[in-house]
């Protein structure tokens, strides 16, 4: 049997991960390894473990996403050329990937982790997603929190993979801040898309609501982001001077930009503002692991 070349596998590789939106799972990858490096600031195998089974999640969940919506997919502008619409990959083989990813990373979770909790976290958020989040989108906005619940379970998956207890009071706040970030980061997609998700039949926020008052809510959230973000600060025995800093930083400037947004009289770029928005959230994020894991207290 003759293994292909590589310029063939390079061919055939586009549309896997496309399927398995790779540049949406790194960081979600990116949040549990945080959640562990806030936990225990050290570049163990528990580490690389969990990132690599939240991972193998995250792209297992959002292929079988793809499989859910298909149809759906076919109708927007920025889906239509996803490979299950385009025939690119059948069902079949998109529902292969999806189970053998998902077992994957729940495997290696389960035997790389102290516990069960990382584990039973992974399949919460699993079935939260694919479960709850995704069948909720075609009958109500408010599937919009659950989103949020979903993104807010892999820095737990951190948390505990490197020894944290869900009854710490801290793990909530960590939580807590993803949560808050999701609900902006889904409004900017909205408006950035509004013409297209008006014209499909699909109960969203856009069709709800004019522009300005979703506004008035990508700003309400951001500042209550930016709230969390203080207070997550003020953990002396948690972060370092350094992480402290970055984290008030973050919160200032985003204090900034939603009161920019709100006074704002013309139409924002609304892409900038999602590119900027999550650009400046991650950043810190990474710039706080790098600063733990450097200059641990």
């Amino acid at each position: 049997m003759t293994l292909p070349d590589w310029p063939t596998v390079r061919a055939r590789l586009p549309p896997w991960l496309h399927l398995a939106k790779v540049g949406l799972c790194l960081p979600v990858a990116g949040s549990a390894a945080f959640g562990c490096i806030l936990q225990t600031p050290a570049t163990t195998p528990v580490l690389g473990a969990v990132m690599a089974a939240v991972f193998l999640l995250a792209c297992g969940a959002a292929a079988a996403n793809s499989l859910q919506e298909a149809d759906a997919d076919a109708l927007l502008d920025r889906t239509r050329r996803r490979p299950l619409v385009t025939g690119r990959l059948s069902r079949r083989a998109a529902a292969g990937f999806s189970a053998c990813t998902v077992c994957l990373g729940l495997l290696t979770l389960a035997a790389a982790t102290p516990g069960w909790t990382p584990t039973l976290l992974g399949l919460a958020a699993l079935l939260l997603y694919n479960g709850v989040y995704t069948p909720l989108k075609q009958r109500t906005v408010f599937a919009l929190l659950a989103g949020g619940m979903v993104g807010s379970l892999p820095p737990l998956i951190g948390w505990t993979a490197g020894g944290g207890l869900l009854t710490d009071s801290r793990s909530w706040l960590l939580a807590g801040l993803f949560f808050l970030w999701q609900i902006p980061h889904f409004c900017l997609i909205l408006l950035h898309h509004g013409p297209e998700y008006q014209a499909i039949a699909q109960p969203t926020l856009i069709r709800l609501l004019p522009p300005a008052s979703l506004n008035r809510i990508v700003l309400v959230w951001i500042l209550a982001l930016a709230v969390a973000a203080l207070a997550l600060s003020l953990e002396r025995q948690l972060l370092t001077p350094g992480s402290r800093l970055v984290l008030a930083l973050m919160a200032a400037l985003l204090i900034a930009s939603a009161l920019t947004l709100g006074w704002r009289t013309k139409t924002p770029d609304y892409r900038r503002l999602f590119l900027g928005f999550n650009g400046l959230f991650f950043s810190a994020l990474l710039l706080i692991a790098m600063l733990q894991l450097l200059l641990p207290g």
